[in-house]
């Protein structure tokens, strides 16, 4: 069994460039980390050898409850975007309904009796307000549009149901961030990222995915559950 400071930690979508990062990321920090995935070789070797490995299929709902059961996380990262700006360059979509994974994760958690001892950190878009929220750019708002009416009308149906579900559904006790990051690219790091609440906020510039990392990484650590139950986004200060 391994053992680590901070505790354990299951990364969904660990071979995404996100959450290749997020697991490298936490294992500096000092966390056990097991990292869910459907095909372990495309993970890297250096990598491979320092997690946890359980193979599955975040489409099926099962297979999630058992990753859950199986690792007992203290924290679990959701970086299995399946918006087409939420995954790296070059790699496709991941297709899995993010509804079905919060909700097999929270019911998994709930029947072993430690729905508040984990919390989830969900990686979303920048154009799906949460419940009650708007997008205050017009710009961003006609993009918006034309993706929810034409390109994506069934993910952008499945990002706004997994938003009113954690928001408003989900049992009494569950433990949830979301994470707004817009576009996130390749590059180093560009530091002065802060996380800002989204209500009236709109994300300035770029996000890399190695400063995205370190943030989710700092959130799984958050002792004083600040940003816990509320979405936020994480910002490059002006000028930077």
């Amino acid at each position: 069994m391994m053992t680590s400071v901070c505790g354990t930690m299951l990364v969904y979508g660990a071979t995404g460039r996100a959450g290749r990062l997020v697991a490298e990321r936490a294992l500096l920090g000092g966390w056990a980390v097991s990292a869910f995935v459907r095909n372990p070789d495309r993970l890297p070797e250096a990598l491979r050898s320092k997690v946890t490995l359980v193979k599955g299929d975040l489409r099926d709902a099962a297979s999630v409850s058992a990753a859950v059961q199986s690792t007992r996380p203290n924290a679990i990262v959701d970086a299995s975007s399946a918006l087409p700006f939420g995954h790296a360059k070059g790699q496709p979509a991941n297709n899995a309904d993010r509804g079905v994974i919060a909700k097999a994760t929270a019911g998994a958690l709930d029947a072993d009796g430690r729905l508040t001892e984990c919390v989830l950190i969900v990686i979303g878009g920048q154009l799906v307000p949460e419940p009650g929220g708007s997008i205050h750019q017009w710009s961003v708002a006609a993009m918006a549009w034309v993706l929810r009416t034409f390109v994506m009308r069934r993910q952008w149906r499945e990002a706004q149901e997994v938003l009113r579900w954690c928001f408003r559904d989900a049992p009494p006790g569950f433990r949830f961030v979301y994470t707004r990051l817009g576009q996130m690219v390749e590059g180093p790091s560009r530091g002065a990222l802060r996380a800002e609440p989204t209500r009236n906020n709109i994300q300035h510039g770029s996000v890399s995915y190695c400063d995205v990392a370190d943030a989710l990484v700092r959130l799984a650590s958050d002792k004083e559950r600040t940003w816990e139950g509320k979405a936020l986004f994480f910002n490059y200060a002006r000028g930077h």
